[in-house]
């Protein structure tokens, strides 16, 4: 059962699937760590995707947890860091380790709320996939866009965001909205370092409160648009450190004519 960790007002919280390699091979060294660093907060799991690289490893997953939960549990980054220098574990140079973030539904304002937020995601693919650090069949971008024989469109976000289930998507997307209680986002890139863990539920929290209030006329104005998008993260850098540091280059409040450079991590 979820242990829900800090406040919310919107009730909006976020959970953490990292896949690791602990190359240096001790296992069972490495899960009493994070036992006694995380106690109930993580718990490991076996996955599939894990080993295609030749080395031994597990999932850490978290429990639901606000930003600001995740911002200040030095525990967590402690982990990290140490598992990385001491047990050499990898994540962002392994075969397939990914980063998957989920998010309550309840935390979403409303079914416009979900569609907007999903729309910013699905139109800026280029961008998420960089921020995210893959390009993963794990993650397609491209299972909104399907055609028939007439090459007339006949799944859209729509259907994604009313009919969640295998007929309609499937669970190795973007976004993957078979969950009953979450969406997770499934583009990230698997890091051992803490302050890309941390963009990354930033970029997860930017898109969902991004798209919280936007009116329709924010929409056909542009605003779901990555420059919009980008202009409104740097307006809000103090609460996104990581994600802004991630987004280096030339910023301005125009929405033409800008240029954006991506910091990968490791």
């Amino acid at each position: 059962m979820p242990q829900f960790h800090g406040y919310s007002k919107d009730n909006l919280y976020f959970g953490i699937e990292l896949e690791m390699e602990i190359r240096d091979g001790d296992l069972s060294a490495s899960s009493q760590y994070v036992s006694e660093m995380m106690g109930n907060f993580t718990y490991l799991k076996d996955d599939s995707s894990i080993g295609n690289g030749g080395y031994k490893g597990f999932e850490m997953v978290t429990h639901p947890a606000t930003l600001d939960h995740f911002t200040n549990n030095k525990n967590l980054w402690t982990t990290l860091d140490y598992l990385k220098k001491v047990h050499t574990a990898r994540s962002w140079d392994a075969k397939s380790c990914g980063l998957h973030i989920h998010i309550n539904r309840a935390g979403f304002k409303s079914g416009a709320h979900t569609h907007r937020f999903l729309s910013l995601i699905y139109k800026n693919p280029e961008k998420m996939m960089r921020l995210g650090g893959r390009k993963s069949t794990y993650a397609k971008f491209n299972d909104v866009y399907k055609y028939d024989e007439f090459d007339r469109p006949y799944f859209t976000l729509a259907d994604k965001v009313a009919h969640p289930d295998d007929a309609v998507t499937e669970r190795r997307s973007a976004v993957n909205t078979q969950n009953e209680n979450t969406l997770e986002l499934r583009f990230f890139r698997g890091t051992m370092n803490p302050d890309g863990v941390l963009s990354a539920i930033q970029l997860a929290h930017a898109t969902v409160e991004y798209t919280r209030n936007l009116t329709l006329s924010d929409v056909k104005m542009g605003a779901l648009s990555w420059e919009w998008f980008a202009d409104w993260i740097q307006a809000n850098n103090g609460l996104y450190p990581e994600l802004y540091m991630r987004i280096a280059g030339s910023w301005s409040m125009h929405k033409r004519g800008v240029t954006y450079v991506f910091v990968s991590g490791v």
